[in-house]
């Protein structure tokens, strides 16, 4: 989920905020990241299709703290399945599903403590899941969205707009997305960390002086992202010097090629697609 690596190479620009500095704000929020959290301390009930609202109680906590100090959160949800990430879906209820299996044999051997780690690895946030939160936030009179495919780019698109001041998540895909202001690691207590996309030319760990918005999208993707898959021995840093360097995502496939390295038949197709898909996803306009 999200550019791997990417939040600890922008320490340096990283601020501590506490949610009372955004008293009078309109926040978005990831509320799957939430749900997904929540889900920890449930997951075996959940898996079993047992009754819990432990999840549920998760995120109304922090819902509820950001309405304390005085902001104003538009929970943000998934929608649909985006065709750009069938792949790494069905990759991870793969996993999910190896994982359920898993903790059902280590449940009747007794090993109840692995068991609880798979079923922790095994638990699908589903829109049924979802619904639930969504009826205990209409009962609350608050703000919520569903977006047409991925919240990240909802998200993003609401900042942009002028419609939230900011966005709380843990998806590192909003810098690439565009968004302007991010508030990560939200803890119980509304501690969290900052990111201002103006700041990106003072980071320290990366040098971002001479990027552009597009240079900056065309490093994370290529680098990996859940739309398409990194090239072997592509990571983040080499991403970003080889964008550095020549600029231009084009550029750099031709002097790999040139170089000797295998770059596979679809895949400057498949870059061109995720460029699209960061850029141009649909989402819905509240106003």
């Amino acid at each position: 989920m999200g550019i791997q690596g990417f939040l600890p190479l922008l320490k340096s620009i990283m601020v501590p905020i506490h949610i009372k500095d955004l008293k009078g704000c309109s926040v978005a929020v990831d509320t799957y990241s939430w749900l997904h959290k929540g889900a920890l301390s449930c997951s075996t009930e959940l898996c079993k299709g047992m009754p819990t609202t432990r999840h549920i109680e998760y995120c109304m906590h922090r819902v509820n703290l950001l309405r304390h100090f005085g902001d104003k959160p538009i929970l943000v949800f998934d929608g649909g399945l985006l065709p750009m990430k069938s792949e790494q879906e069905n990759k991870r209820a793969r996993a999910r599903k190896d994982n359920l299996a898993r903790a059902v044999e280590h449940e009747s051997d007794g090993n109840l403590a692995a068991a609880y780690e798979c079923y922790q690895k095994a638990v699908d946030i589903s829109p049924q899941i979802a619904c639930e939160l969504i009826q205990v936030l209409k009962q609350e009179n608050l703000q919520y969205i569903v977006a047409p495919y991925e919240a990240d780019a909802q998200m993003t698109f609401l900042a942009i707009s002028g419609q939230v001041d900011a966005v709380i998540t843990e998806d590192s895909d909003l810098i690439p997305f565009g968004c302007p202001r991010i508030i990560f690691k939200m803890d119980k207590f509304g501690q969290g960390v900052q990111f201002q996309d103006s700041m990106l030319q003072k980071n320290k760990e990366l040098s971002f002086e001479g990027f552009n918005r597009q240079m900056l999208l065309e490093m994370c993707i290529l680098s990996g992202c859940d739309y398409l898959q990194s090239l072997s021995g592509m990571g983040l840093k080499r991403a970003h010097a080889s964008i550095k360097k020549f600029r231009s995502y084009d550029k750099v496939l031709k002097h790999l090629r040139y170089s000797g390295v295998s770059v596979p038949p679809f895949y400057e197709e498949s870059f061109k697609k995720a460029i699209l898909t960061f850029r141009y996803q649909r989402v819905y306009d509240p106003n």
